[in-house]
């Protein structure tokens, strides 16, 4: 861990979060600050100076400024944050020799000592994390399945050298403007990528048990603890990082608060689980309180106040790449208000279409067979409405 750099991507309202992960990092031997990558920041001019972070803002990443504020209107905070990952980890690579990526929501339980040598013995100079390294039990909350829309590894982790740099140009080609979640395309934003690029790259899957544990794969993985710490897995092998995904802080009995049924009786089952989860709890509330209220995401509305909608961000990308360069006005700039609002009004044909394009590629996903009875019966209109609409919109539909 001492050789290696640590980053993180996030929005100022998970700054409490990437905090005590930064906490974390340095209790247990990063000798580097953490990056803490701010997606709705520009300066550091009202941000906190704190020991063991580094700041830094999308106009770091070398980029056109046209292209940051496409990217801004054109993806979600979600998709935006995951999209400049290869961009992010590239710059700290002209500084360091080796860089991890660490989602804000992760926390650090003990010296992360085999992912130098691992990240030194993979082929690629990438490391992974899969989601599960063990077939899942029959009943489980989740299982084998929910890879087939999420991915194989679990991108809140991922580890890379300079060696890498061919698979991260490649990773950007597609995240520049594919880094959607869109489950009617198969994209799961920047997750699905890797199942393909880590072939393709040759990537190294780690196998160690304690990396990137969380809710999905804790029956695998069970938590117990000892004198030195947290112990995970029927081996007891040292829990080195959590994945606190969707959990809430405030209410830290609830391990994953966006389960259709209560989590809590995976806490009362297990008290290290529920130690870890209240430490976890404890450092984030200390952040925010020291921090106070943050800003919401400023790019959820244009300079007048209208908020924008993932469908008005989808026919903004269709109109991207369907005109001129330079032609589409920004949300962002008060300068371009009057051309954006004009903009704005005329893209309800643009956003029609889309939801036409999705309904028919729905239709052909949930009633195949309906959908080829129809084409038969009335295959003008059919082929008709394929051509203007499905077709049209290209890869951003």
């Amino acid at each position: 861990m001492a050789d290696m750099a640590f980053c993180t991507i996030l929005a100022r309202n998970y700054l409490p979060k990437a905090l005590a992960l930064s906490e974390s990092l340095g209790r247990h031997g990063s000798a580097h600050p953490l990056t803490v990558f701010l997606i709705d920041a520009d300066t550091d001019t009202d941000l906190p100076a704190i020991e063991g972070v580094q700041w830094m803002f999308p106009s770091m990443l070398g980029l056109d400024p046209r292209t940051v504020l496409d990217l801004k209107m054109s993806y979600t905070l979600v998709e935006f944050a995951t999209a400049v990952k290869p961009l992010l980890l590239q710059t700290l690579l002209r500084e360091h020799e080796q860089v991890a990526y660490l989602d804000p929501d992760t926390y650090v339980t003990a010296p992360m000592d085999e992912l130098g040598p691992a990240l030194d013995a993979s082929e690629g100079g990438i490391v992974l994390t899969p989601h599960y390294l063990e077939p899942t039990v029959p009943g489980a909350r989740f299982s084998e399945g929910h890879l087939l829309l999420v991915g194989v590894y679990n991108l809140g982790f991922c580890a890379v050298d300079r060696r890498a740099d061919a698979f991260l140009n490649w990773w950007w080609g597609h995240l520049e403007s594919e880094c959607l979640h869109d489950a009617i395309a198969g994209l799961f934003v920047d997750q699905k990528w890797v199942d393909v690029g880590a072939v393709l790259f040759h990537a190294a899957a780690l196998q160690h048990p304690g990396y990137n544990v969380s809710i999905a794969n804790l029956p695998e993985r069970p938590v117990t603890r000892d004198q030195a710490g947290y112990l995970v897995g029927n081996r007891g092998e040292r829990l080195r990082l959590y994945h606190f995904h969707a959990f809430d802080a405030r209410n830290p009995d609830e391990l994953y608060n966006r389960a259709a049924t209560s989590t809590a009786d995976i806490i009362a089952g297990s008290e290290a689980l529920r130690e870890l989860c209240h430490e976890y709890a404890a450092a984030v509330l200390r952040f925010d309180d020291k921090l106070g209220p943050q800003p919401s995401y400023i790019y959820d509305k244009d300079t007048r106040g209208h908020t924008i909608t993932p469908r008005r961000r989808q026919a903004y990308r269709t109109a991207l790449r369907t005109s001129p360069a330079g032609s589409v006005p920004s949300p962002y700039v008060a300068a371009e208000a009057d051309a954006y609002e004009q903009w704005r009004r005329g893209a309800m044909r643009i956003m029609g279409r889309l939801i036409v394009s999705d309904v028919a590629k729905g239709m052909r996903c949930a009633l195949p067979g309906e959908y080829r009875a129809l084409k038969r019966r009335v295959p003008k209109a059919a082929n008709a409405i394929r051509a203007r609409y499905v077709e049209s919109t290209g890869k951003w539909g």
